[in-house]
């Protein structure tokens, strides 16, 4: 005999999520308007974690009724998504469910409690952490026409450099990947320069719950967009879905970055 969860259970798994499917690769939203004005849509399904029955996916026997029934083994997901984790409960264990489901909430909540007015546009909010560490930027005279010694590093008068190390932690319980990582000179919400070298690898695999650690010390030799810009991001994408991610590094004033040296 299946072993359901009660109507008031799935409600509330349903609204700790905002309504979501609490895959971090999915996150699609399951309610929506009914053609009828005074009705709604909902496509999304209360799964069980352990399953609710002998011989699902997951099962444990050991688990109470009041165990198996409880809100701690459901997990809001959208109609695909619940299908799929019973599709290969090798890959989608009770550990992999329960940290999708603690994700789920932890970005719900820094929903309700970020102001849309006040975030940055391009700020996102995803299962990977970031963190950013001795941000510096400096200018550099450059090599001119007369020099005697060319410096390969620094061809124009007003060379921008900048140095940073950025670490991500991936807080799923199974690995990610990333690719296409690189330094974005922003102004305002609209992106002046996305430079693909100043990052190496441009591919990185995420283990679960570890931190990542990668140094940039690179160059911007457009001085037009060190002029216009007003603060530099990390961009990457996720492996497979091509979620785009978006992450802030610093904000910068032009005025406030030190002229180069004369000699």
């Amino acid at each position: 005999m299946r072993e359901d969860f009660l109507q008031p259970i799935k409600d509330k798994l349903a609204k700790r999520v905002g309504f979501r499917c609490s895959n971090p690769k999915c996150r699609k939203a399951t309610s929506g308007p009914h053609s009828d004005s005074v009705n709604a849509i909902n496509v999304g399904v209360a799964a069980h974690i352990a399953a609710a029955a002998p011989g699902g996916p997951r099962y444990d026997p050991a688990m109470t009724t009041e165990q198996r029934c409880s809100i701690d083994n459901g997990i809001w997901l959208c109609q695909v998504c619940a299908k799929l984790i019973d599709s290969d409960e090798g890959r989608f264990t009770v550990q992999v469910l329960q940290d999708w489901r603690e994700t789920a909430e932890h970005n719900a909540r820094l929903e309700i409690s970020t102001s849309r007015h006040s975030a940055k546009p391009t700020d996102e909010i995803h299962s990977i952490r970031f963190a950013v560490e001795d941000w510096q930027m400096w200018r550099e005279r450059g090599t001119l026409p007369d020099d005697p010694v060319v410096i390969v590093s620094c061809w124009g008068r007003g060379t921008v450099r900048y140095a940073f190390r950025f670490r991500l932690r991936n807080e799923l319980a199974e690995e990610d990947h990333i690719k296409r990582l690189r330094v974005e000179f922003h102004a305002g919400s609209a992106i002046l320069c996305s430079d693909e070298y100043a990052i190496q690898p441009d591919e990185l695999i995420l283990p679960p719950r570890k931190w990542v650690t990668q140094e940039v010390s690179h160059g911007l030799y457009d001085e037009s967009i060190f002029l216009k810009g007003t603060s530099v991001w990390v961009s990457a994408e996720t492996v497979g879905d091509n979620t785009l991610l978006r992450w802030h590094v610093a904000d910068y004033n032009p005025n406030t970055v030190p002229p180069p040296a004369t000699e």
